[in-house]
């Protein structure tokens, strides 16, 4: 299910189906059954497994897993906070069937270090924000044990519905979303939380799922749409990329652009840059072709290419801003924006653009002086893609992708390690290129996002270290990555 909703949502349209003769106890079963599955698959080596287990429905989930797993013959241990008559009615079911089942209940001061994995079952989305010291107690002993934590649902502590509670959630390995992933997640430090996101089906039919008001969603597998390749082809049919960036300081950036559209399949990048940049532009790679911009060679070639970028690396001064306001108003191709050329003046946008700017540059961009909210910073980026008809890749931890008057998508992967210099131009350089080949705004935009997070998760492993270098992901490019 690609959708994501609010907490209140999702609550919503289960009570709907309960109401409609919906069986609650199957929905939890299949719950703990789906978290089992998830267990056995990501956690082989598990063989002792603690169940954290609270007093509301979400701890009946987690017992339901925790019988599902007693039938693998894991060895499971429930540290049960409340006691049955604290407990929900399905919870004190879940409760006696693990324990039928051979199961056992410990007490709070339970040794953590004898487990080799936690199954966090404490609070779910009726939680309002609020830890009492117990819970905060057994949070942060499970945060502190170093053990791998599996969440179920959404991260006991955090808020699913806006994020907040994050610095006193339980931090997990990895939550398995149950029907839908929560708006919590991505905005906020919700993300920090979450750890790797699985999203199962609990057997919520979907007609109730369809009639919920959507908070955003995920890309689709129909929506990373690889450019189609023609056996006969050369090298413009291929795609040609046209470039302005780089400066006297910053002469990596349109570099890194350009090597990623190469690398992403266009078939010619051709990058202009500013004359005071011309010495420190010639320690480049063979394939890019690259020249001072002069009017007459720019209006040549723009005649020519299939897309354009401009941004990477140009610095921030008066004459660049007549540059744009007077040149890129003049582009007809489909164009991404980066950098420094995300200026405030939204007449010179072309038609068809797409627009990268992380959190700071879309402040400058919107014409912000302090943050908003995560919710209202979503709801200004919408409106300037509803009244400019452009789409906007608002880069980070998650990133997020917005176009006018749809929903927009969060790109639910990515490593840490890609917050490096020049990240953000490689992926500048591949939405361009995939724009280049055919794909519009719209699709190059979800595919460069997805590609180029996905290949920094790849390329985080393989190298192993922090030390992840904007290079690296341009190496690590492959179809095999989505």
């Amino acid at each position: 299910m690609n959708i994501v909703l609010t907490a209140q949502e999702m609550v919503r349209i289960e009570q709907m189906a309960i109401a409609d003769g919906m069986d609650q106890e199957m929905f939890m079963q299949k719950a703990g059954e789906k978290v089992a599955l998830f267990v056995e698959k990501k956690f082989l080596r598990a063989a002792k497994i603690l169940l954290l287990v609270g007093k509301g429905n979400k701890g009946g989930d987690a017992l339901a897993s925790g019988g599902a797993l007693l039938k693998k013959k894991s060895r499971v241990h429930a540290l049960t906070i409340y006691s049955l008559e604290e407990s929900s009615e399905l919870n004190r079911l879940m409760r006696r069937r693990f324990e039928e089942g051979g199961g056992e209940c410990v007490s709070i001061d339970v040794d953590f270090s004898s487990y080799d994995l936690i199954v966090d079952g404490l609070l779910g989305t009726g939680f309002q924000g609020k830890l009492d010291p117990l819970l905060a107690r057994v949070i942060e002993r499970a945060n502190h044990s170093r053990l791998p934590i599996l969440a179920i649902d959404l991260p006991s502590g955090l808020h699913g519905t806006t994020g907040e509670g994050s610095e006193s959630a339980i931090q997990a390995t990895a939550t398995v979303a149950l029907g839908c992933p929560k708006s919590g997640f991505f905005l906020r430090n919700g993300w920090n939380c979450v750890g790797e996101l699985i999203v199962e089906d609990f057997g919520l039919p979907q007609k109730y799922i369809e009639q919920a008001k959507i908070f955003a969603e995920l890309p689709t597998f129909s929506e990373l749409q690889n450019p189609r390749l023609v056996r006969n082809r050369h090298k413009y049919q291929a795609g040609y990329v046209l470039g302005y960036g780089g400066s006297k300081a910053l002469s990596g950036a349109p570099k890194l652009a350009s090597l990623a559209a190469l690398r992403s399949g266009a078939g010619i990048v051709r990058l202009f840059y500013p004359k005071e940049a011309e010495a420190n532009m010639c320690n480049s790679f063979p394939e890019l072709i690259h020249a001072p911009w002069e009017e007459a060679a720019w209006l040549h070639e723009l005649s020519r290419a299939s897309s354009i970028f401009v941004g990477p690396g140009l610095g921030s001064s008066p004459c660049m801003r007549d540059w744009l306001v007077k040149y890129l108003s003049q582009a007809t191709q489909p164009c991404v924006i980066d950098a420094d050329a995300l200026i405030s003046d939204l007449s010179c946008l072309p038609k068809n653009v797409v627009l990268t700017p992380h959190r700071g540059e879309v402040l400058r961009l919107l014409n912000i002086k302090k943050a908003p909210s995560d919710e209202e910073l979503l709801a200004l980026c919408q409106n300037l893609c509803d009244q400019t008809g452009a789409i906007l890749v608002l880069k980070g931890a998650p990133t997020f992708v917005l176009g006018p008057q749809r929903n927009f998508k969060v790109i639910p992967y990515g490593d840490p390690r890609m917050a490096t210099a020049g990240a953000g131009d490689v992926l500048t350089g591949m939405i361009a290129s995939f724009l280049a080949q055919g794909l519009s705004c719209w699709h190059a935009a979800i595919l460069g996002a997805v590609l180029h997070a996905r290949t920094g998760e790849k390329m985080a492993k393989i190298k192993n270290s922090c030390g992840l270098i904007a290079s690296d992901l341009i190496d690590g490019l492959s179809w095999a990555n989505l």
